[in-house]
C-alpha cells in the first residue's frame, strides 16, 4: 500500500509544544520555537509474505504554522525498513544500524496546521509491542533547527498486530490465559517454605531463639575484618545502635557472633579454601559463621540476613530475633553471573551498586560489566580521550565528529539522553571495590572485533585530528580502521561499518593500550581481575575482504590463507596478549565455531581449548543450536552457561503489547531460569520459540554431556542487554525478579524432579518445586525487595482472572501478592476490595483487577467483560 493521502484532522484544541533548545548540541540554536508534530504509528498487519511486517504512519501538524518542504525527520527503528516501499512524496533513508531519516519529495505539498500526511512501509520481522514503534524522532529544519516530535501509538487489537505470524502459537497474554497458567499454583502456609533463597544443602532447626541488639558483639578473626564490618553496617540498618566488631587473634568467644575460617565438611567431603562453603549455627547462646574462606562467611552473613523476620527490614528497631538453626551450604558451580549492558543504554554507578546489592544477597558471585558496544563506549581510557568524549555521547550530528549518531531512541541532544555517559576511572574503581567487599568479581568486556563501531567512531574523530595537526605517525599508531576498506556487510542490528580491521600493528598497539589501564584500575582498587571478556560475537559476513589492508597481509602472511582465517588469526593475537599478562580469555561461543570438513558441520575449534572461556547463548529452543554448551565443554572447555531461552532478561516476560523487551528467542518468564536443567539440557525444551511443542525425541541425535565435560561447565549467567533500558526503572523491572531463580539454579543446578525420565511425571514434580519456590517469592523476597534500598522496581505480575458461573475467579503468579479489584469499570488502587476468594457478581459490566505490592505499587490492570479481554 504505497498509497500517501493528505488529510484534514478537526483539531478541538492546538497543543503547543514548547522546546527550549539546548546551547551544547550542535547546529541547535537558543531561541524558543513553538512547535506541536505528531507522528501517529500503527501496526497494520504482520502477515506479509516473506517475514514483511507493514506500518502506517501519519505525520500531522498540529502546529500554528505551514510545514513546508524544508525538513529532514530523523527516528529510530529497531527493524530493517524496506526504503523502496514507501511512496513518491516522501523519501525514506537507512542511514546506519536502526536510524533512519525521511525526507520530502518534488511531490511534497505542504501541510497547512491541522493537516496529516499519511503512508505505510514495509519492513523485516514482525512487531508485537507498543515499545516497538519509532522512537526518539525529531525534525531538523533548514535552519538547523531541532525540534522533537511526539509518537503516537495506535492500540494492537487485531489478531495481525498481536501475533507474530499466522502460526504463532504463544497465546497472548489475556487474562484467562494467566488464571490457567497460574492455576497449579497455591499459596503454602509459611513453615512450608524455605526462608532462604538460594536453597542450603542442609537446613536443620534447633530450638529456641536468639536475640540481637546494638550491644551485640561481633568478634572475627586475621582476615574477616571486611566480613564483620558487612554484618555490622547491615545490623546498623535495622536497629537503634551498630554492633562493635573486634578483633581475635586466638580463640573465640562462646557468645556473641563468631566469623572465623575453617574446613567444612559436607556429606563427607571436606570443602576447604576456595569453595565459598560455610556454616550457620544460631543458638540460644549465640552465632558462629564459619567459612572454608572469606566468600563462605559473607554467605553465611547473607543467609544470615534471610532469616531476619521480614518486618525487621522494613522498620528500624531495638533487638532482631532468630530461630535456632544449623545450615551446612556450599554452591553447586563456582561461576554465578549476571550480566549488565550499559553500552545501549547508559546506566549510573548507583544503577549499577542497586544491581550488586541484589546480586550479593543471592550470593551471585560474577558481575559481567559490558563497557562498550556500537552504541557506546562506557569506560574513560586516559590515552584516548576521544573514545569517551565522542563514543560515550549519542545525538544530532551529520559527521559524527564530536558524538555518535541517535540510537535506540535517543533523541538529538547529547547531554540529556540515556544514550549518553561514561564512568571516570575513578567512578569504575568504586565498582570494583564495591562488589569486591561484596565478593563478586567484576568482569570488563571491551567487545571486538564486531561490536566496535563506538571505538571506531572515536579513533577515526583521533585519527583526523592528529592528521590535521600534522601528527600522521601517531595519528596512524593507534589506527584501528582502514581508511581504505570498501568491504560491503550488514550486521545483525544493521550496522555498516561496525568491525575493527585486524590486519594492522596498530590495532593490536590499541587494544594493548586498553588492557593496561584496566589491569591498572583493577590494582588500583584492590580488586580481582583474572580475565578479560573480548566479545567475538555477531562479526558481520564481508567484514575486511575489500580492505587493501587485509589483502596485504593475507598475501604476505605466513599464517592467514585468505579472509575466513582472519578470526582465528585475532583471537590468537587475543590470546597470546591476555595470557603474557596473566589473564584468561573470555568470549561469546561464536569464536571457536569451525566447519567440519566432511560432514559441513559446525563444531568446537580445539586450538583454544585450555585457554580460554566460551560465554554460549546462541541456544534458541527449536533452534538446531540447542548442543554448542555440550559440544565446547566436551571438546575441553571451561564453560559459561548464558543461553538466550531461559538467561537472557531483555526479553519480554509474556506476550503483551504493553510489556517492553525483546523476542527473537521467545519468551522469558521468571519461571525459565528455575526450570533450567544444567546437566541435562536437553529435558529443559518444552516448546519452541513460536510455542510449538518440541517432541520428546527431538534431541536424540544431540550430543550428550559426558563425565568430563560435565566438569567443564563454569556456571550459569543472566544476561541483561539495554536496548530497551530508557530508564534505571526499566533495569530493575527487566532484571527483577528474574535474578533470584537464576540464582537458585546457579547454586543448585541438580534437583532430584530434574532425573525424572517421563515428561509428564518430570512437569508433575517440577510444578511442585515451582508452586514453593514461587511463594518464597510472593511471600518472602519480594515484600524484602520492598525495603532494600529504598524498594525496587522489580515487575509485578498482572493477575490471571476468569469469570464463572456469575464468580470472579482470580489468581496470581507470585502467590502471597495481593489482588485488588473493582467491578464498577475503576482503575483499582491500593483501596480497591481485595480479592480472597471467588466473587458474586452483580449484573456488573466491567471488572478490572490489579497485583499490588506491599508499597502500594500496581502491575498493569486487566480487565474482563468487554468484547477483548486484556
Amino acid at each position: 500500500m504505497n498509497m500517501i493521502k493528505v488529510i484534514f484532522y478537526n483539531i478541538l484544541s492546538f497543543n503547543i509544544f514548547i522546546c527550549f533548545l539546548l546551547t551544547s548540541c550542535n547546529g541547535i540554536s537558543n531561541d524558543v520555537v513553538v512547535y506541536d508534530y505528531h507522528l501517529h504509528w500503527e501496526v497494520e498487519s504482520n502477515f506479509i509474505d516473506q517475514n514483511r511486517f507493514r506500518s502506517q504512519l501519519k505525520l500531522v501538524n498540529e502546529s500554528r504554522t505551514v510545514l513546508e518542504d524544508d525538513w529532514t525527520l530523523y527516528f529510530n527503528f529497531m527493524r530493517l525498513i524496506d526504503t523502496e516501499s514507501v511512496s513518491s512524496q516522501v523519501r525514506l533513508t537507512h542511514i546506519n544500524g536502526d536510524f533512519y531519516k525521511l525526507n520530502p519529495t518534488r511531490e511534497f505539498e505542504s501541510l497547512q496546521p491541522g493537516e496529516g500526511l499519511e503512508f505505510s512501509f514495509e519492513a523485516s520481522g514482525s512487531v508485537i509491542t507498543e515499545f516497538e514503534a519509532p522512537a526518539g524522532a525529531y525534525f531538523e529544519f533548514s535552519g538547523e533547527d531541532i525540534v522533537p516530535v511526539n509518537v503516537v501509538v495506535k492500540p494492537f487489537v487485531r489478531d495481525e498486530q498481536l501475533n507474530r505470524h499466522p502460526d504463532d502459537a504463544v497465546p497472548v497474554s489475556s487474562p484467562d490465559i494467566v488464571y490457567k497458567r497460574n492455576s497449579q499454583l497455591y499459596k503454602l502456609e509459611p513453615e512450608k517454605i524455605v526462608n532462604i533463597v538460594p536453597t542450603p544443602v542442609k537446613i536443620e532447626n534447633g530450638e529456641g531463639s536468639l536475640t540481637i541488639t546494638g550491644e551485640t558483639l561481633i568478634y572475627y578473626q586475621e582476615g574477616l575484618e571486611c566480613e564483620a564490618r558487612f554484618l555490622s553496617d547491615s545490623f546498623a540498618q535495622y536497629l537503634d545502635a551498630q554492633p562493635q566488631i573486634i578483633k581475635r587473634d586466638g580463640s573465640i568467644e562462646d557468645t556473641g557472633i563468631q566469623l572465623k575460617i575453617g574446613d567444612i565438611e559436607i556429606d563427607g567431603a571436606i570443602k576447604q579454601y576456595g569453595e565459598e562453603a560455610y556454616t550457620l549455627k544460631i543458638t540460644g547462646e549465640g552465632i558462629e559463621i564459619k567459612g572454608s574462606d572469606a566468600a563462605g562467611v559473607f554467605y553465611g552473613i547473607q543467609s544470615l540476613r534471610l532469616l531476619f523476620p521480614l518486618d525487621v527490614w522494613q522498620s528500624t528497631g531495638s533487638i532482631i530475633t532468630v530461630g535456632a538453626v544449623t545450615i551446612t551450604d556450599v554452591p553447586g558451580l563456582t561461576y554465578r553471573g549476571l550480566h549488565l549492558d550499559v553500552s545501549r543504554n547508559f546506566q549510573s554507578v548507583e544503577t549499577v551498586k542497586r544491581l550488586l546489592d541484589v546480586m550479593s544477597l543471592y550470593k551471585l558471585n560474577k558481575f559481567h560489566f559490558h563497557l562498550t558496544d556500537d552504541e557506546g563506549w562506557r569506560l574513560e581510557i586516559n590515552a584516548f580521550p576521544e573514545l569517551t568524549e565522542v563514543g560515550g555521547r549519542r545525538g544530532h550530528t551529520h559527521d559524527e565528529s564530536d558524538n555518535l549518531m541517535p540510537s535506540l531512541g535517543s533523541g538529538p541532544y547529547p547531554d540529556a539522553s540515556m544514550g549518553s555517559g561514561w564512568y571516570t576511572q575513578e567512578e569504575f574503581k568504586e565498582i570494583l571495590r564495591y562488589a569486591n567487599e561484596r565478593h563478586i568479581e567484576v568482569i570488563p568486556e571491551i567487545d571486538v572485533p564486531g561490536h566496535a563501531r563506538a571505538a571506531l567512531v572515536s579513533m577515526n574523530a583521533r585519527y583526523k585530528r592528529l592528521l590535521d595537526e600534522n601528527e600522521i605517525e601517531e595519528a596512524n599508531r593507534y589506527r584501528i580502521h582502514d581508511p581504505n576498506d570498501e568491504s560491503k556487510y550488514m550486521s545483525v542490528q544493521r550496522w555498516n561499518d561496525n568491525v575493527i580491521n585486524v590486519c594492522q600493528e596498530s590495532t593490536y598497539r590499541f587494544l594493548d593500550v586498553i588492557f593496561d589501564e584496566l589491569i591498572d584500575m583493577y590494582r588500583e582498587a584492590g580488586a580481582p581481575l583474572t580475565t578479560i571478556h573480548v566479545g567475538g560475537d555477531e562479526v558481520p559476513f564481508g567484514a575486511w575482504r575489500d580492505s587493501p589492508v587485509c589483502k596485504q597481509f593475507i598475501t604476505e602472511s605466513d599464517e592467514v590463507n585468505s579472509a575466513n582465517d582472519l578470526m582465528n588469526y585475532f583471537f590468537t593475537r587475543m590470546e597470546n596478549s591476555l595470557s603474557k599478562r596473566g589473564l584468561v580469555m573470555s568470549a561469546w561461543g561464536e569464536f571457536l565455531l569451525v566447519r567440519d570438513p566432511e560432514t559441513g558441520r559446525r563444531k568446537a575449534n580445539p586450538i583454544f581449548a585450555g585457554r580460554s572461556i566460551p560465554y554460549v547463548w546462541w541456544n534458541i529452543w527449536g533452534g538446531g543450536t540447542e548442543g554448542f554448551s555440550y559440544k565446547f565443554a566436551n571438546a575441553g572447555y571451561e564453560i559459561v552457561m548464558s543461553h538466550a531461552s531461559n538467561f537472557y532478561f531483555d526479553l519480554v516476560y509474556n506476550k503483551h503489547p504493553e510489556e517492553i523487551g525483546l523476542y527473537w528467542a521467545g519468551f522469558g518468564d521468571t519461571r525459565d531460569p528455575f526450570a533450567f536443567i544444567p546437566f541435562d539440557l536437553y529435558k529443559s525444551g518444552m516448546k519452541d520459540r513460536m510455542g510449538r511443542v518440541i517432541p520428546e525425541d527431538a534431541y536424540d541425535d544431540f550430543e550428550k554431556l559426558t563425565d568430563k565435560g560435565r566438569k567443564n561447565i563454569l556456571g550459569l549467567q543472566g544476561q541483561l542487554w539495554s536496548e530497551t533500558f530508557r530508564s534505571p526503572e526499566r533495569v530493575e523491572y527487566m532484571a527483577l525478579p528474574r535474578i533470584i531463580p537464576l540464582a537458585e539454579r546457579a547454586w543448585v543446578p541438580h534437583r532430584d524432579w530434574m532425573e525424572i525420565v517421563s515428561r509428564s511425571e518430570r512437569l508433575e514434580a517440577f510444578e511442585s518445586a515451582w508452586n514453593e519456590f514461587a511463594n518464597r517469592l510472593g511471600q518472602r523476597e519480594l515484600r524484602r525487595l520492598d525495603s532494600i534500598n529504598g524498594g525496587y522496581e522489580y515487575r509485578i505480575p498482572p493477575p490471571g482472572a476468569i469469570i464463572e458461573n456469575n464468580k470472579l475467579k482470580a489468581n496470581v503468579a507470585y502467590p502471597g501478592l495481593e489482588i485488588r479489584y473493582t467491578t464498577n469499570g475503576g482503575e483499582p488502587t491500593v483501596d480497591s476490595s481485595l480479592y480472597v476468594e471467588p466473587v458474586i457478581l452483580n449484573g456488573n459490566k466491567v471488572i478490572k483487577l490489579r497485583t499490588f505490592d506491599t508499597r502500594g505499587r500496581g502491575s498493569r490492570v486487566v480487565t474482563l467483560g468487554t468484547d477483548k479481554i486484556f
